[in-house]
């Protein structure tokens, strides 16, 4: 029988990917470990602690792990923390201060090094940014030693002339060479990126990834020279670029961060049961002048920027009838949702539980009273389509459930959730057609979800993501009715928080990017658990819990093929909010992606 035990799982991975680990269904295996393994201070559970404690003490005989196993699997865990602490970080610091005689000190005498002997390239070129990606072939490497492989590095460290750069060397997977022999070697993988100015005003970066080899981790290990006994090249990213791309001028155009809650200014000892989920924005054209504008929700109120010609942006909230905070109907929330209800050609607004109508952008007016529509309190987001082509839009509600003991197996929340699909009657009237439709996505934890013309028949279809697991692709039959359809035959997704369709290829086809959760620490641990721990099943589940975000690429007649690994696009961290933009104007489709999970250090980033 299992229990688990949270503070040590929390206290051994403090910071986000411990997050992302035990969010992702680590749980099942694990219970306390030894206290000698562990040397960190406490953390807190998150937001959802009662529904954390509710899995922890759930007793499951198929998903235990045998004592020695855990200890096994933790040990290496603190090694590895004790390499990125006290190792990689001599070689890091060396780097930035581009000090040649540092590395050859850490660098061993008979030092293996090995670089890519032919390198496949990926490479993008605009008027203002450059971007080259080299990764190994398959081909046998070329060796050389502790000098030509020093001489590799500052190669990279010259890319940057001005001021010394940001250095981290991070890991990403870590294990004995032979497994259960501590004392020998060990080997793994680990990415170093460079980051700063390649010229004044010129941004630069610099990303390789690293297989190394190194002796048992300690700190005594590491006082020693020579400990660093092999390094080679996998891959290796250089991107330029004439001026920042995105610099942030959130001030300069009349935005207000001040006003909005901000968690990295809290206090550090606030308790994390009252971490804030903000809110969000919503971007429209409400008064039709041909500038977009801007909504804000926010714990601390509501704010509506109306956009100007000159590109800057005035607070018109209160000016055109918005609350500029909650009202007594409930509290504050970030759902919110701009669409057009009486199809007049304005937009109309959705905000918390109170509808406005768009008065020809002059003002809103609140139509609570006279539309039908009726959103759960526990609503976190909208999606609007005509989904049965009548002309009028329709809305999709969506809601995140109640774990179980069960949901990280079966993908299910609790009998409580449920999305909510209402058909648009006219006249502000709503009607709910989950039911009938068969619409309600089968019962899963649900932060947003996507309409899409998923099979190119001229019907939107309806992607609905799940926290616990595979989310589903409602197919409209043009009927008034969907039929579930899955994106692939076993696990494909799990932890999803965000999810953007958008044809990424140009092939006609509509793509899927689902924002998964994400954990470096979690990937180490099931990786470095034998392939036969648990049933096939439950083994491609626990490998999916911590893969990150997918990209299912629609190749036509209802086939997606899963390329996020491939493609680069999975470990963003704990991700929400994904959205695809063509921000170069170069006529493919980009990709951004936010971290949630809160952070305490602007520099320490969870996403």
């Amino acid at each position: 029988m299992m229990r688990v035990n949270w503070s040590p799982i929390w206290a051994i991975l403090a910071g986000f990917s411990v997050v992302g680990l035990a969010a992702a269904g680590v749980w099942a295996v694990f219970h306390s470990p030894p206290d000698a393994i562990i040397e960190s201070s406490p953390v807190h559970l998150p937001t959802s602690s009662q529904y954390w404690a509710s899995i922890a003490t759930a007793e499951d005989t198929e998903t235990s792990l045998a004592e020695s196993e855990r200890i096994y699997l933790w040990e290496i865990e603190h090694h590895g923390n004790i390499l990125n602490a006290y190792g990689f970080k001599l070689v890091a610091d060396a780097l930035r201060n581009a000090d040649t005689d540092a590395l050859i000190k850490l660098f061993h005498a008979d030092f293996a090094g090995e670089l890519p002997r032919m390198p496949r390239e990926v490479a993008t070129h605009s008027e203002v940014v450059t971007v080259v990606r080299r990764e190994d072939d398959g081909q046998p490497p070329i060796q050389v030693g502790r000098q030509k492989f020093i001489e590799r590095l500052m190669d990279y460290r010259r890319v940057f002339t001005g001021a010394p750069p940001k250095v981290q060397l991070v890991l990403k997977t870590v294990s004995p060479k032979r497994k259960r022999e501590m004392d020998g070697p060990w080997t793994g993988t680990a990415q170093l990126r460079l980051h700063g100015e390649s010229s004044p005003g010129q941004p630069c970066e610099v990303v390789l990834i690293l297989s190394y080899e190194v002796p048992r981790p300690s700190k005594e290990t590491f006082s020693e020279p020579g400990w660093f006994r092999g390094c080679g090249e996998k891959q290796s990213l250089v991107a330029r670029a004439d001026r920042y791309l995105l610099p942030d001028t959130t001030r300069a155009h009349g935005l207000d961060p001040s006003r909005l809650h901000d968690n990295w200014l809290q206090n550090p000892n606030w308790p994390s049961s009252r971490m804030i989920a903000t809110g969000g924005v919503f971007v429209c054209d409400f008064n039709r002048d041909g500038i977009l504008d801007v909504l804000i929700t926010d714990v601390n109120g509501y704010f509506l920027y109306r956009g100007g010609p000159d590109g800057r942006f005035v607070d018109v909230t209160a000016e055109v009838g918005l609350p500029t905070r909650a009202d007594k109907t409930g509290p504050i929330g970030a759902v919110a949702c701009w669409v057009d209800i009486d199809g007049d050609g304005w937009e109309d607004l959705i905000l918390g539980r109170r509808v406005y109508r768009n008065m020809e952008g002059k003002r809103f007016e609140d139509y609570t009273s006279k539309t039908s529509l009726r959103l759960p309190v526990d609503t976190v987001s909208l999606a609007v389509a005509d989904y049965d082509r009548d002309g009028k839009l329709d809305i999709y509600a969506t809601r995140t459930g109640r774990g179980t003991e069960q949901s990280w197996l079966n993908g299910r929340s609790g009998p409580d959730a449920g999305n909510l699909l209402y058909r648009n009657l006219g006249n502000w009237q709503f009607q709910n057609v989950t039911a009938e439709a068969g619409a309600e996505g089968g019962n899963r934890s649900t932060f947003s979800a996507v309409w899409l013309d998923a099979n190119n028949d001229g019907w939107p279809d309806l992607h609905v993501i799940n926290e616990f697991g595979n989310g589903v692709l409602l197919i409209n039959r043009g009927d008034g009715t969907f039929a579930e359809h899955s994106l692939g035959e076993g696990p494909v997704d799990f932890g999803s928080m965000g999810v953007a369709a958008g044809d990424i290829d140009n092939d006609g086809n509509i793509d899927i990017y689902c924002a998964n959760m994400y954990s470096k620490a979690g990937r180490r641990v099931i990786g470095n658990m034998p392939p036969k721990t648990y049933s096939d099943e439950i083994m491609a589940k626990l490998r999916r819990f911590v893969a990150g975000s997918e990209l299912h690429l629609n190749k036509g007649n209802l086939r997606f093929e899963h390329v996020g690994e491939k493609m680069q696009v999975n470990g963003i961290g704990w991700s929400y909010g994904p959205v695809l933009a063509d921000l170069d104007n170069d006529g493919w489709l980009d990709l951004y992606c936010t971290g949630g999970q809160i952070s305490r250090d602007r520099d320490k980033p969870d996403g």
